[in-house]
């Protein structure tokens, strides 16, 4: 059992009610690690990106107090929520963005779910993820 270091970034994505949702851990190299509903993998991000995502991180700390909508309509069954979490703070869902700082958040991470390729599956067409053992 392994803790996810502080200098870590997360991405947890919870899924809905008809997909299955994803995690990705981000170090400050650009290295990740992924697992979503179609299996797991690892890869590098572009420099450019990964440091991007780090700044927008730092730039609204505390995590906790990022400003979201507080009303964001979503649809019951593909509804998702979407954190992220460094150093011990998380996020609120970042999908509804309240200010800029959460806005950019959420710009880094579709980024990052799309240079990776990381999508929510259908429950149909992927697996349960397996649990965070930490």
């Amino acid at each position: 059992m392994a803790l996810v270091p502080n200098n870590v970034g997360v991405i947890l994505n919870s899924g809905s009610t008809n997909t299955v949702g994803y995690r990705i851990y981000v170090s400050p190299s650009g290295e990740v690690n992924y697992v979503y509903g179609k299996g797991s993998g690892q890869a590098k991000l572009p420099e450019k990106l990964t440091k991007r995502f780090f700044r927008d991180l730092k730039l609204a700390e505390p995590l906790s107090n990022l400003s979201v909508k507080p009303n964001c309509v979503k649809s019951t069954s593909f509804g998702t929520t979407t954190t992220v979490s460094l150093g011990g703070q998380q996020s609120p869902d970042i999908t509804c963005p309240g200010n800029g700082k959460a806005l950019r958040l959420e710009n880094d991470v579709i980024a990052i779910s799309k240079t990776l390729k990381v999508v929510n599956v259908p429950n149909s067409q992927g697996k349960p993820l397996p649990p965070q053992n930490f």
